[in-house]
């Protein structure tokens, strides 16, 4: 069974992702921002981090441009979720090395759509 970790200060949306991933047979644990994301993925498996481009204080771009300067954890699969997706977020994703872009809400096609691309 894989763990993901979803990193969204919206809890509800937390929820939302969490149903489809039990229901589909995946473990799952969250943290609602950035920094709380990076501790968690230093002392937990994560299979994938699904985290939000949109929360307050350090944005999902700029946390996982933390996490690809750090060794310990720089080869995490993450798949970035906004609301609102850009040409220029994705293409700034895709340089962070982003395994996906989704977005906002989050649907079940689309969220197995990165599942089966990362072989999770």
């Amino acid at each position: 069974m894989s763990r993901i970790l979803i990193v969204d200060d919206d809890s509800m949306a937390v929820r939302m992702i969490g149903f489809i991933l039990k229901k589909t047979g995946h473990d799952f644990f969250s943290a609602s921002s950035g920094a709380q994301g990076v501790a968690l993925l230093k002392s937990e498996k994560t299979d994938l981090m699904l985290l939000d481009v949109e929360m307050p204080g350090e944005n999902g771009l700029d946390v996982l441009e933390k996490i690809r300067g750090d060794s310990g954890i720089s080869d995490t699969n993450v798949c970035l979720m906004s609301g609102t997706i850009t040409d220029d977020l994705r293409e700034r994703a895709e340089k962070l090395g982003a395994v996906g872009f989704i977005g906002k809400p989050v649907s079940a096609p689309e969220l197995m759509d990165v599942l089966s691309r990362t072989e999770i």
